[in-house]
């Protein structure tokens, strides 16, 4: 979803919906003279987000171990919901247990909270996968010209990383991606440069000094035409079929492009951690 120049993810609309949903039970119930919750209900998401973003990292430690500065990068949207809903929990219980004027309120907004976030999350994940077809039916041109059918992508994962050269999360993730394209070669990684010229791609990666294969240009920006795209880095994760198993819009990080690869990679050949 886009408000202005801002593109929020799904996940975090789901988020915002049930922050919203809680803090309006507990101000109903407020208004009606039992306590004020909502300093406790921001304490418990608090902590609940820090113990979802504590067992993400945990969970993909090895990727984030190679750069450890991501830790603190909650841009690439790493988190652990189950854990982060049991650190609600418990935080939810334990200010109860210690505020006895505040359970009533803040049991509510909790309760009230978790059920319009899993409901805001379940709906946004079934208009994704509704709204998000297969590979369309058009060929774009690699650098040297030559046009390249999207049909032609089908028969292995394929990873489609939409970019430009001006986007500075773009530039930030590159390095990462190309290391996974020399390093997967079970996956083939495409990066489709939105709306540039093949010369300034070429001029920015020799200037980089990115050797990436598979480069194509989207010119008229028809892949985000096509995936509903309005926001960049947002890379497209497809299996061997050509079918979308998963959008991701913004920056990834190691450990959530590997999390993400297990979604499209064939049982039989687990990611690497």
């Amino acid at each position: 979803m886009n408000i202005g120049p801002l593109a929020l993810s799904s996940g975090l609309l789901a988020l915002l919906f049930g922050v919203i949903a809680a803090l309006a039970a507990a101000g109903f119930l407020h208004r009606r003279g039992h306590a004020d919750a909502d300093n406790a209900l921001f304490l418990a998401l608090g902590i609940g987000l820090l113990t979802a973003r504590i067992a993400y990292v945990a969970g993909w430690w090895p990727q984030y171990a190679q750069q450890p500065g991501s830790v603190l990068n909650i841009r690439d949207g790493g988190f652990e919901p189950v854990a982060g809903l049991l650190g609600l929990l418990a935080a939810a219980l334990l200010i109860g247990w210690r505020r006895a004027r505040l359970r009533q309120s803040l049991g509510a907004g909790v309760a009230v909270g978790i059920a319009a976030w899993a409901f805001a999350g379940l709906v946004a994940y079934r208009l994704t996968a509704a709204a998000h077809p297969g590979l369309p039916v058009l060929a774009l041109r690699d650098l040297d010209g030559r046009e390249v059918p999207l049909a032609s992508l089908r028969g292995q994962p394929t990873v489609i990383n939409l970019w430009a050269t001006w986007c500075g999360p773009c530039r930030r993730e590159m390095p990462v991606l190309a290391e996974a394209q020399r390093t997967l070669p079970q996956v083939r990684f495409v990066f489709a440069d939105q709306g540039e010229s093949a010369t300034a791609v070429r001029q920015f990666m020799q200037v980089q000094r990115l050797a990436l294969e598979h480069v194509l240009i989207d010119g008229n920006l028809q892949l985000s035409s096509h995936y509903n795209v309005r926001g960049y880095p947002t890379t497209l994760f497809l299996d061997a079929d050509g079918r979308l198993r998963d959008l991701h819009m913004g920056e990834l990080s190691r450990a959530t492009l590997a999390e993400r690869l297990q979604r499209i990679r064939p049982a039989a050949a687990p990611a690497a951690r």
